[in-house]
């Protein structure tokens, strides 16, 4: 072939093979026949101790991840520490103190409140609890000879009744705390009915509560 020939050669040939690559091929059709995907576990690599197979991590898993500043580990030790204190103090009480306890622990906002709240004597713990304004405070209320003589009969408890009364009516307690100095006469007093605990709190030797 000779060297004038070649450019009619080039040029006869030039669209016979840019027609065979762009038939069929555009942007879109090969954006539609992508057959790529993101890599799942399992199943393109093996999961390894620690893994948990979610594509998400909460926030306690990222803290846990990232390198905290001693700041910060200061303060979940401390944080554990009261966690650990706290849930001893709890598995400590009474069946009863427990369940007064679980009625009111919502009110105690922090872990510290709860442990301070739980170190105080069964007593004081009502008593803090009123000072907060959580449980309403009891008033003594002044009842004529008459209620008091129906109130008896009835095996019935008032507000201002003196222990005397209470014995009359109740009899003995099962056991009595007291709170405090003795002279006070701030006193629980804890009754078994009908298979229940119920307690009567004094005030200066008058009823002054119960549930």
């Amino acid at each position: 072939m000779s060297l004038k020939s070649l450019p009619l050669f080039i040029f006869l040939a030039l669209p016979v093979g840019c027609a065979q690559f762009q038939t069929g091929r555009s942007f879109l059709s090969e954006m539609e026949h992508d057959d790529t995907r993101f890599f799942e576990p399992r199943n393109d690599f093996p999961v390894v101790a620690g893994d948990t197979g979610r594509d998400w991590s909460t926030d306690k898993e990222m803290r846990a991840r990232t390198p905290a500043s001693e700041r910060d580990v200061a303060n979940d030790l401390h944080s554990r520490a009261l966690m650990r204190e706290l849930r001893s103090l709890e598995q400590s009480q009474s069946e009863e103190s427990l369940e007064f306890y679980d009625k009111h622990k919502h009110q105690l906002s922090t872990t510290s409140e709860k442990i301070y709240f739980l170190k105080l004597p069964p007593y004081d713990r009502r008593e803090y609890l009123m000072s907060r304004g959580f449980i309403e405070e009891p008033k003594t209320a002044m009842f004529s000879l008459q209620q008091r003589s129906v109130a008896m009969q009835k095996q019935d408890i008032l507000l201002g009744m003196s222990k005397d009364d209470v014995l009359q009516s109740w009899g003995k307690p099962v056991r009595v705390e007291i709170a405090g100095n003795p002279r006070y006469e701030n006193e629980r007093w804890l009754y078994s009915v009908n298979g229940a605990s119920k307690y009567i709190y004094f005030e200066a030797g008058q009823v002054g509560g119960w549930e």
